[in-house]
């Protein structure tokens, strides 16, 4: 039975959903050569928090499609794993929580996303103070690459090549990058130091949002995703208001 009272990002910032303060499930788990995949199966919007023996947790909302959770470990550790099912809006919902090593779903056959291929939409420069606030790009959102592969977490499938670079001279405010579209979609970016920062639905409405605080100069990857395989025409957002 997921949910609870508790907000995952206590745990972990970035995680969604609430869920009880106790594990739904310690799994005690011996290691072999294959990875770990942990899947949540409901009919309702339900998310996955798992704390691996190593004490790093990882979290998910959607990846398993359906609005299902699914978080795949690589390389698992021996030891206990703690996981909890999570819903929104204190509900409560009867779910079936799944364990494999065979993997949960065929998104993750897909090629890594790879940032040194040529991006969809070509390139774009700004500088801190930039006009019009915000800068828009349209873009057809989605892909076959799963945005997991980039990072472990982030949500959704984006193409191989990132849909857009974006070139960045920052001034002293926030970066913020959004995406609108009619349908849910997710939001995977590879930032100049090379870290990746990816979001599903905190802009609001299904739209995901991403704030850089202090941003580098250089330039930044950018990948918008879908659920399912589908292609979604939507609209790129980048603001120094926001």
């Amino acid at each position: 039975l997921a949910g609870g009272s508790i907000a995952a990002s206590a745990a972990q910032s970035g995680c969604e959903g609430k869920v009880s303060a106790a594990p739904d499930l310690q799994l005690n788990f011996t290691a072999g050569d294959l990875d770990l995949t942990i899947k949540a199966l409901a009919s309702e919007d339900t998310t996955l928090l798992v704390n691996s023996p190593g004490g790093r947790w990882y979290c998910d909302d959607d990846s398993g499609g359906d609005l299902d959770p699914m978080v795949t470990i690589s390389d698992p550790e021996s030891g206990r794993y703690d996981i909890w099912l999570g819903t929104y809006d204190d509900s409560m919902v009867q779910s079936t929580l799944q364990i494999s090593e065979l993997g949960g779903t065929d998104m993750t056959s897909g090629p890594a996303p790879n940032m040194e291929l040529e991006p969809n939409y070509g390139t774009a420069n700004l500088r801190g103070g930039f006009t019009p606030d915000p800068w828009t790009k349209s873009i057809l959102a989605g892909g076959s690459s799963p945005a997991s592969a980039a990072k472990s977490g982030c949500e959704g499938s984006v193409s191989a090549a990132p849909d857009i670079q974006i070139f960045f001279e920052p001034g002293d405010s926030d970066l913020t990058f959004r995406v609108r579209a009619e349908e849910d979609t997710t939001l995977l970016i590879n930032t100049p130091n090379g870290r990746f920062y990816c979001d599903d639905d905190s802009g609001g409405d299904l739209d995901p949002k991403v704030t850089i605080t202090n941003p580098q100069s250089g330039r930044y990857d950018i990948w918008v995703g879908t659920y399912n395989g589908s292609m979604v025409q939507s609209t790129l957002e980048v603001s120094e208001l926001d």
